[in-house]
């Protein structure tokens, strides 16, 4: 699916660039800086989605908010609300609202002590 980068100006990577959304296979990841047209993003991509018969299931649906100054918003698909949540994992990667590399270390050390117990000894 194609966004509109004049509808829907996501967040600012670099000067002239900007980041809407990442999508890979059924997993998307939407980016905003405005909580009314992330409300907007997400009703036009639920519409379109519903066109071709496809739904969003608002209880996968979560919203991480980073540097967000103003009060909670309150996205939702339908008449549901989003949940809001401090990390997640998206495609095996822990993100988290600070960004920093240690909460993605520190879970994969933990996924490799968890493997390593299980291993079985002969």
């Amino acid at each position: 699916m194609t966004l509109s980068s004049s509808k829907f100006p996501g967040v600012e990577l670099l000067p002239g660039g900007s980041l809407v959304d990442l999508e890979y296979a059924d997993d998307i990841v939407l980016f905003g800086e405005d909580a009314d047209k992330m409300q907007s993003l997400l009703t036009t991509i639920s519409n379109n989605a519903s066109m071709f018969g496809m739904r969003f299931s608002p209880s996968k649906c979560k919203m991480l908010l980073q540097d967000w100054v103003a009060s909670t918003p309150e996205l939702m698909i339908g008449s549901e609300v989003i949940e809001r949540v401090d990390r997640f994992t998206y495609l095996g990667s822990l993100i988290s609202p600070c960004g920093l590399v240690c909460d993605e270390i520190s879970a994969r050390i933990q996924k490799a002590r968890l493997a390593f117990a299980n291993l079985r000894h002969f």
